[in-house]
């Protein structure tokens, strides 16, 4: 029911190639969500990790709250390269790069876990058990769309997987930020986060694969710096998280359009109008 409702949303009824073999789908939509449900009741033991960074003693829990995570961000990229690789011109188009398909979902899998451990009642973990659902079946569809860029529903897709790239984007950075974890930790965290997050944004813009890498660990690098400084600011994870998302924003809004040979100093202005407009929200708001 729920795919045939967005199927006829999205007006995919006249383009069946564009949507993912249902039995693939519901096979996979019900693994992240058993393995939701099961994080609920698997307890691992909490195993302290100690490491030397330049000489200087680091130490972290590594939780089953974040195994589980990662478990659920594996199954995740594994399920979607399956589904990805179904697509009726997949030996037509390269998939040599399949993994790029891999990050939202992946990333997808990973905050979800997070967050619904959260949930304050259970009511509301079960509503947010469903919005994953939702959310994974709509970024699956839109992934297998863009395997074809010559599909009908291809712009519409991208831009849908665009917009759930910075929200998740933001749901991530706010995560990482109240961790309140080593600036070690946390920037490499968002280094991370953030490079995966670019590459996805700028791989959809066709450019060559180098160039979209490169951009993306320019991407990556300064989040993982920006980070590295804001934890020496005492403000709040919101206010944190809304500062990361306009540097990400803007600096990956340039390079996009750098890619596409697009940048002029009119879009420069526009981008600094940007940044500088959301800067005067966080500080007068400070959420």
């Amino acid at each position: 029911m729920l795919l045939h409702t967005l199927q006829s949303c999205l007006v995919f009824d006249k383009h069946p190639t564009l949507i993912p073999g249902r039995q693939h789908l519901s096979v996979l939509i019900g693994l992240l969500l058993l393995s939701l449900v099961l994080t609920q009741f698997i307890e691992l033991p909490t195993r302290p990790v100690g490491i030397s960074v330049f000489g200087s003693p680091l130490g972290f829990e590594l939780s089953s709250d974040w195994l589980m995570a990662a478990l659920l961000a594996g199954l995740a990229c594994t399920g979607t390269d399956m589904v990805v690789r179904t697509h009726p011109r997949a030996r037509e188009v390269s998939l040599r790069h399949t993994f790029v398909y891999w990050i939202q979902p992946g990333l997808v899998g990973l905050a979800a876990a997070r967050l619904l451990v959260e949930a304050p009642t259970r009511t509301i973990w079960l509503a947010g058990l469903v919005a994953t659902g939702l959310i994974f079946v709509i970024v699956l569809v839109a992934e297998y769309t863009t395997v074809d860029r010559l599909a009908p529903a291809y712009s519409q897709a991208r831009l849908l997987l665009n917009a759930f790239a910075y929200a998740l984007a933001f749901a991530l950075f706010v995560i990482v930020y109240q961790s309140h974890g080593r600036s070690l930790i946390t920037a490499s965290t968002m280094l991370v986060f953030s490079f995966a997050l670019a590459l996805d944004l700028l791989w959809g813009t066709g450019a060559e694969p180098w160039r979209a890498t490169a951009l993306a660990a320019a991407v990556g690098l300064v989040l993982g710096e920006c980070d590295w400084a804001l934890n020496y600011w005492q403000i709040s994870a919101w206010s944190g998280g809304m500062l990361l998302m306009l540097i990400f924003y803007v600096m990956t809004g340039i390079a996009t359009q750098h890619l596409q040979g697009r940048l002029t100093r009119q879009v420069l202005a526009e981008f600094a109008i940007v940044a500088i407009g959301g800067m005067a929200v966080v500080f007068v708001l400070r959420p």
